[in-house]
């Protein structure tokens, strides 16, 4: 009984177990599920639960079978003592063994028991299925004694028998230790273990039991995620697709265990371009050729996917339509895939291609994880079409040719694109984050603003146009629409500009306006006739359209009676005169026709008319006609007078050519038959360079035709200096004379006339003059007079060079003591030599000059430095070394030599020879035969010109300056016919200065201007004074400095100073100074002759000084000439002297007569002076003989009672000559 009732107690305890199992199986489940709705969360519960279930009842069974086993051990004895109870005992362990084995066996997870020393004691069915092995094999084949394909955590591989001494070294009693394995082959899995460590009854370590759980789904779920993350965030990072796609094949491959991934995109011609793959090798990527038509190539999983737009699981191996590939299938060991087409804007653009090692791998969860890829991988497609469409708008927006311009509603700028920076020429990084009030001109008031902005926020489009300031200070017009952004549909938070820059198209609209008006200014303003008319197809009339003032006055027709009138209703013989069919000719050709000189007449006038028609491409045709009858009444006359003209042409004295327009040959008069060898039958016709040949007698170079100049210039041309002409014969002729054009009624220039004459003997008798009034008789050399004009003309070239002018001053040593031993013969003959030795040591552009005596002047411009002019002073004085031989005579002598420097040491002629006069002497006290640079008196003189330059610059503000007035008479009444404004400086300390004293320092120093416009501005102020105080009006001279002339607003300063002033520009002469003629531009032709035209009478100051003076008489519209006080003061009566001086004073009044100039001579203080001049016919003088320059006041008593007195004086002179 007790065994039976043991056994009794022992069923109902399974039962109870049963029951227990069963109970907490359902209710667990339940009541999780119905709490908890988390997969991932029922997962991890489910685990717990069945840990817990798992720990009862081992602990259940723990307990339970230790009180069996005592049990059974206190019945052992009895067991033995009796068989038969042995074997029931037996039996009934076995029965309870069999039970605990289908116990073990129900676990759902894996169990493993091991013994402490690795050894596989047991293991469920759950253990061998995860762990892929049989339980007989893995106690056979020692599975826990060697590693195998399974990972540990770290990415180690596991083994067993590691993990029971790990847990047996690590654990205290009944502690857990959990790992996670991983394995590759032949698919991707995970398991999860908890591994507990048993004690035998004498708390002994003996055995390890470990659970298994399959992890795999969780795993694959995470690394799904984590690829769906990664793709996101490089789509998010705007990385290119051909990166996430590599990423999407390398997770597949290494992460999720997929031995092949590929991503290949359809191409137009059929073939599939693999653009990311992981796990195939290049030789196979090679020869790998898929396709998506229906090639055979093309009937894959992958062409089939792209075709048919689903996905597409398949087997590989004995698969005929993978055929093109067993190959590589093959090689690789893959066994099925499943390819997922790729998606965008509903067309499958490529798809993704996963193999396997496995066949019939692919079920419904993997696919539809993968599906989820694929979709995810489309997304990417949209992402990288939106970034290439925003960057394709960027792009327009850019290129746009407007400037698009983003702010916020404050107007502060966020965004504009690169027209912005070519319309206001801002840079955007520049200006960005400014408010664009920056660019406001000014132009537009705020009222204009507010409107612009309260119709912006209040969500209106705003259109206007308005002018703003570019970044260079200029002004722009644009056009501009403000179109505000709302945030979702209700606050504006910015506005988008789009300007276009209008400044052009405005100013186009605005010349296309103003064209307009003075067309039809043009069309009523023209003097000829202008009559409009449209061509009537109905009426085969022409009826008039417009008709101008021009056409009223001819016509004497209102406009009123004519518009919409046909032809004939003005034009009323128009069928007899063939004026109908001209128009209709030109209405049908389109060719324009001219009528001639017509006479006609109508019921209100009559008259010739001549003109064109046109046709306008408005089908209209116009006539531009004009009244001749006055030019047919002149024509008559004309004929008349041309006849009248070839007798006067064929009679006169000087040779007439005309020309045509184009310089061809009209007529030649007899004299210039004669002068060129040509007749009038033969020239005709022909070109005037044929006929009149002209060159420059000093250089043989062609001179410019003044015919030709005249011709395309529209004025009288004179011929130039130095002009002959060779003739047909060869000869060579000096002539002189000019050119002018021949112009119709309405100033047309139709021809020209040349007129001419032989100058040959005035012009040697011209050059013979000016030999002698600029050479030296004795050596030939350059005289003082020459001398000075050549230094002006270097110091005026060192001016704009930059360049220094060197002045030497030799003087022969001891020459006296020669001449007065070996007689002025000798004398004359060694300074002679001297001058030959001297002219071959120097160069071509220098100038050497006897000035006296033994004393000789040399001129070297352009020299860079004083070692220059050292080396040629040396080479001057070496050449005195060599004797000269002069009457069988070895005659030594030496030289001595000061240098001065321009600028250096003066700025004037006359202070360089002072300088250099002085460095001679030091030379000569220093031993002769040397050279010595101006060094001694250099300080001195600029510390005076400074200080007087300082004063100068006070005293134009305070008014030192004073001007004094010389009367100027004509010498055939008396009377005073002008007077020069003088200018005078009351200087504080030095006292009165006249002009040779600061004149010079005002050149250099830039004041002239300041002074000569007070000059000129008190000179005209006075005349005018004395004109309103009822004397007399007079010409005032004033003298005009090279400085002054140079100024661009000379003519507008004289303008303004004659209107403030009051002046009549006839009572004002302007004398221009000599320096002026070096200038000879077309900037000095221009110059003179608006002031000529102003009506202002103009002079030359100091004529004759230099041969170059005498080019003002062909280039220089003039009235006077002023002869220069050097040659007025030759005027002597010593005979030797006489001749010379007289003569040149005779030529210069002749030359002005000839050229019908006034003539003035300066200087005059002699009554013999006088004489002379008034003997060869000269206009007016001035001089202290008649009177010295007085202030404004005292020269009221000349304007008064001068000219009674001097008519007197002359007259008594005339008396004591006649007595005499």
């Amino acid at each position: 009984m007790p065994n039976s009732d043991k056994s009794i107690s022992l069923g109902k305890i399974c039962l109870l177990y049963v029951l227990l199992s069963g109970l907490w199986l359902l209710f667990s489940e339940s009541v999780i599920h119905y709490l908890f709705s988390d997969h991932e969360l029922l997962l991890l519960l489910s685990a717990l639960k069945g840990w817990f279930w798992v720990l009862f009842t081992t602990i259940f069974f723990y307990y339970f079978l230790g009180l069996t086993w005592q049990a059974l051990e206190a019945k052992n004895q009895e067991m033995i003592r009796s068989a038969k109870k042995q074997d029931q005992q037996l039996d009934a362990i076995k029965r309870k063994e069999e039970f605990y084995q289908r116990l073990y066996e129900s676990v759902a997870e894996g169990v493993i028991l091991q013994h402490t020393s690795g050894q596989l004691y047991n293991a469920n069915s759950a253990a061998c299925t995860l762990l892929g092995a049989s339980l007989t094999d893995m106690k056979q084949s020692g599975f826990f004694t060697k590693e195998i394909l399974w990972m540990d955590d770290q990415g180690e591989p596991f083994s067993w028998k590691a993990h029971a001494s790990n847990v047996l070294a690590t654990t205290q009693d009944s502690e857990e230790i959990t790992h996670t394995l991983k394995r590759f082959a032949p698919e991707q899995r995970w398991l999860h273990l908890n591994s507990v460590l048993l004690r035998n009854a004498q708390g002994e370590p003996s055995w390890v039991v470990t659970t298994l759980s399959d992890i795999s789904m969780r795993k694959y779920s995470e690394l799904h995620e984590g690829i769906l993350y990664g793709i996101t965030k490089r789509i998010l990072a705007e990385q290119p697709l051909n990166v996430i796609f590599q990423f999407l094949c390398d997770e597949l491959v290494h992460s999720v265990g997929y031995p092949v991934a590929a991503v290949g995109l359809k191409m137009p011609e059929g073939s599939v371009a693999i653009v990311a793959q992981t796990g195939v090798r290049d030789e196979y990527m090679r020869t790998l050729n898929i396709r998506w038509d229906d090639s055979p190539e093309g009937l894959g999983a992958v062409g089939e996917a792209i075709r048919s737009g689903k996905p597409q699981v398949q087997n590989l191996i004995d698969n005929p339509q993978f055929k093109p590939w067993w190959g590589i299938f093959e090689a690789l060991k893959l066994q099925s895939i499943a390819t997922f087409p790729l998606w965008a804007h509903g067309q499958c653009l490529g798809a993704i291609g996963l193999y396997t090692h496995l066949p019939d791998y692919f079920n419904s969860v993997r696919i539809e994880r993968l599906q989820s890829l694929a979709e995810q991988i489309t997304m990417a497609f949209l992402a990288h079409e939106d970034r290439s469409q925003l960057q394709i708008q960027g792009t327009a927006l850019s290129a746009a040719a407007d400037a698009i311009v983003l702010a916020d509603r404050t107007g502060k700028l966020l965004w504009a694109n690169p027209a912005f920076a070519q319309l206001t020429g801002y840079a955007f990084e520049e200006v960005r984050g400014q408010n664009l009030h920056f660019l406001q001109s000014g132009y537009q008031d705020s009222s204009f603003y507010k409107k612009m902005w309260d119709a912006i926020l209040a969500g209106k489009t705003w259109r206007g146009e308005m002018i703003n300031r570019h970044a260079k200070g200029s002004l722009y017009r644009e056009k501009m629409t403000l179109t505000p952004v709302q945030a979702n549909g209700v606050e504006i938070t910015h506005f988008i500009a789009i300007i276009q820059d209008v400044t052009k198209q405005f100013a186009t609209h605005k010349a296309l306006r103003d064209s307009e008006e003075r067309y039809e200014e043009m069309f009523e303003n023209m003097s000829n006739a202008v009559a409009v008319f449209q061509f009537s197809e109905d009426e085969k009339v022409f009826r008039c359209k417009a008709f101008n003032r021009a056409a009223e006055q001819i016509e004497k027709l209102p406009r009123s009676q004519v518009l919409g009138q046909p032809l004939d209703q003005f034009f009323s013989n128009d069928e007899s005169l063939g004026i109908i069919k001209v128009f209709l000719q030109v209405f049908k050709t389109g060719k324009a026709a001219y009528f001639p000189a017509t006479y006609y007449q109508n019921a209100y006038v009559s008259g010739w008319r001549e003109g064109f028609i046109y046709k306008l491409s408005t089908r209209e045709v116009v006539t531009i006609y004009e009244d001749v009858t006055r030019r047919k009444q002149d024509e008559e006359t004309l004929w008349l007078e041309k006849e009248r003209a070839q007798v006067t042409l064929a009679s006169i004295g000087d040779a007439v050519i005309t020309t045509d327009v184009q310089a061809n040959i009209t007529y030649l008069n007899p004299v210039a038959e004669r002068l060129t060898g040509w007749s009038n039958r033969h020239a005709e016709g022909l070109p005037l360079l044929s006929v009149f040949n002209i060159v420059n007698e000093n250089t043989g170079q062609a001179v410019v035709n003044p015919v030709t100049q005249c011709l395309r210039e529209k004025r009288i041309v004179t011929l130039a200096n130095h002009t002959v002409l060779t003739n047909r014969d060869g000869k060579t002729i000096s002539i002189e004379d000019s050119a002018a054009p021949i112009c119709d009624r309405i100033g047309e220039v139709i021809g020209a006339v040349l007129v001419f004459h032989d100058v040959s003997d005035k012009r040697a008798l011209l050059n013979q003059l000016s030999h002698q009034a600029h050479h030296d008789a004795l050596t030939g050399l350059p005289n003082r007079i020459l001398f000075k004009d050549r230094a002006q003309q270097a110091i005026a070239q060192a001016h704009r060079h930059q360049t220094h002018v060197a002045l030497l001053f030799l003087d022969l040593d001891r020459f006296k003591l020669i001449n007065d031993t070996l007689g002025h013969t000798i004398g004359d003959q060694l300074l002679q030599a001297a001058g030959e030795r001297l002219s071959s040591c120097l160069r071509e552009g220098d100038t050497v000059s006897r000035q006296g005596g033994d004393e000789f002047l040399i001129l070297l411009p352009e020299m860079r430095s004083e070692d220059q002019v050292a080396q040629v002073a040396q080479k001057l004085v070496n050449v005195f070394t060599i004797p000269f031989y002069l009457h069988k005579q070895e005659i030594y002598i030496t030289a001595s030599l000061g240098i001065v420097l321009f600028p250096t040491d003066g700025e004037d002629i006359e202070t360089l020879i002072k300088h250099a006069d002085t460095a001679m002497y030091q030379a000569k006290e220093e031993g002769r035969n040397r050279y010595q640079f101006y060094t001694l008196a250099f300080n001195q003189a600029l510390s005076e010109r400074l200080g007087l330059q300082n004063d100068m610059r006070r005293a134009l503000a305070c008014d030192e300056f004073l001007l004094y007035y010389q009367p100027q008479y004509r010498i055939s009444d008396g009377q005073m016919c002008g007077m020069e404004a003088l200018v005078r400086w009351q200087h504080p300390e030095r006292g009165f200065l006249l002009p040779r004293e600061f004149i010079s320092i005002a050149e250099e120093s830039g004041l002239i201007l300041p002074l000569g416009e007070w000059v000129l501005r008190s000179a005209c102020l006075q005349n005018k004074l004395w004109q309103d105080k009822g004397y007399p009006p007079v010409r005032i001279a004033v003298n005009l400095s090279a400085r002054q002339f140079r100024q661009a607003n000379l003519v507008s300063q004289i303008a303004q100073i004659l209107t403030e002033t009051g002046l009549d520009p006839q009572w004002l002469e302007l004398e221009i100074t000599e320096s002026i003629s070096m200038e000879n531009s077309s900037f000095t032709l221009t110059m003179l002759k608006e002031l000529k035209g102003m009506g202002i009478h103009l002079s030359v100051d100091d004529f004759g000084k230099g041969f170059s003076s005498l080019s003002y008489l062909s280039q220089f519209s003039l009235d006077t000439l002023k002869i220069d006080r050097s040659f007025v003061s030759a005027l002597t009566d010593r005979s030797d002297e006489r001749e010379s001086g007289n003569e040149i004073v005779t030529t210069i009044i002749q030359l002005a007569h000839n050229l019908g100039l006034r003539v003035i001579a300066e200087g005059v203080e002699t009554e013999a002076q006088l004489d002379f001049l008034r003997s060869q016919g000269c206009s007016e003088v001035q001089g202290y003989l008649l009177a010295r320059p007085v202030a404004a006041e005292d020269l009221v008593f000349y304007l008064v009672e001068i000219s009674h007195h001097l008519k007197e004086k002359l007259s008594n002179i005339d008396v004591e000559k006649n007595i005499s």
